[in-house]
């Protein structure tokens, strides 16, 4: 029931994972149920290890593997993870509508074997994080009778939530910390630790706090803008993977009708033109931004698949280095021509004025921002 990285970051220490993965994130045998893929009968079978338990003692069973898909799918939970990939499971569309009580698609073989029937089988279903695969159960017992719109904030989730990882929640002081404890039913051994305590920190107070030696680590990472401050202090060993995901800008070109749940493209959208949006991709000073205010952690992306997933990603590829004149070559030729004022229009010599969108993030937002564009 997480919803963003923050609460991730947090419930990582109870909130493990169904299958494990490599390190190309493909998965392998040996997590807390293993998954095999039946290309030709478009299915998924997930079987549990019969050794896992929640943290209550309780048997993780195919029942907590099939109520979480209801979970997500409900349209009571609200829940951001009911995406095109997953709707890709026979059945789940019914389900959310309210025409079905059950997910005719997710199928219960016996106590520790769960069966999903896709429409489709898509490459990606071998690799965690792929979407059309839930990688999570739900303790069934323990929130059965919990209706699906108050599930989200029931103290059973927000305040003593179960988990099979190797550890559980002891204690929660909201907005401020969170306390885990060895959950001594975990499958997996004991864990090394005895007692791990989350506290809240601010983006801007971490440096600061890493300073005084408050705490041993900081999870989530350090903003980049930060790490001179703190690389040279003593007791720490700095260390870093390169990222899963990325940032990206993105372009207005329709709209998304939420009656058929699907995007809906206008053709004569302002940003339509693709030389446009090329230029705009040639005009932005990306590497100098990152050199200057990520120092040097963070780098421009050439394709959509980011270097982290090295089997798939084209070293090859340069994407959009900054090129000015590149940049003014495309928009000259598809018509945004310059008035007297220095100033673009469109190609029917309108005032071009685009409006930019920025998550307010650290204090350097707004002067990335606008070192970004020289056009």
């Amino acid at each position: 029931m997480t919803s963003n990285a923050e609460d991730t970051d947090v419930m990582q220490f109870g909130n493990e994972a169904l299958f494990k993965y490599d390190k190309n994130f493909k998965y392998i045998k040996g997590g807390a149920a293993d998954l095999s893929l039946n290309q030709k009968a478009k299915t998924a079978t997930i079987k549990i290890n019969p050794k896992v338990k929640w943290s209550d003692g309780k048997s993780l069973v195919a029942q907590d593997v099939a109520y979480a898909y209801k979970v997500l799918a409900n349209k009571a939970t609200q829940s951001e993870y009911y995406t095109g990939s997953i709707q890709n499971i026979v059945g789940i569309q019914a389900y959310h509508s309210g025409k079905a009580k059950d997910i005719s698609g997710v199928q219960i073989k016996n106590k520790h074997t769960v069966v999903i029937h896709f429409k489709q089988m898509k490459p990606g279903m071998k690799t965690s994080g792929n979407g059309y695969i839930w990688e999570n159960a739900e303790p069934y017992h323990y929130i059965k009778n919990i209706s699906f719109s108050k599930l989200a904030s029931s103290p059973q989730v927000r305040k003593h939530p179960l988990f099979y990882g190797p550890y559980k929640m002891s204690k929660v002081v909201s907005g401020e910390s969170v306390e885990f404890t060895r959950n001594k039913y975990y499958y997996g051994g004991t864990p090394k630790l005895k007692k791990i305590t989350v506290q809240v920190v601010s983006a801007d107070s971490i440096a600061a706090a890493i300073k005084a030696h408050k705490y041993d680590l900081a999870i989530g990472g350090v903003p980049s803008s930060q790490y001179k401050k703190i690389k040279q202090v003593s007791g720490y060993t700095m260390t870093g993977k390169n990222a899963l995901a990325y940032d990206y800008l993105g372009f207005n070109l329709g709209k998304y009708d939420a009656k058929t749940g699907k995007n809906v493209m206008n053709k004569n959208s302002k940003m339509a033109n693709p030389s446009l949006r090329k230029a705009i991709a040639y005009a932005m000073n990306i590497d100098a931004v990152e050199k200057k205010f990520s120092n040097g952690l963070g780098s421009r992306l050439t394709t959509l698949i980011p270097p982290v997933f090295s089997q798939y990603h084209d070293k090859s590829a340069k994407g959009f280095p900054l090129n000015l004149k590149k940049a003014n070559a495309l928009l000259n030729k598809a018509g945004y021509k310059k008035g007297k004022d220095g100033y673009r229009t469109d190609p029917k010599g309108k005032k071009l004025t685009i409006h930019l969108a920025e998550m307010e993030g650290n204090a350097n937002t707004q002067a990335i921002v606008q070192n970004y564009m020289l056009v």
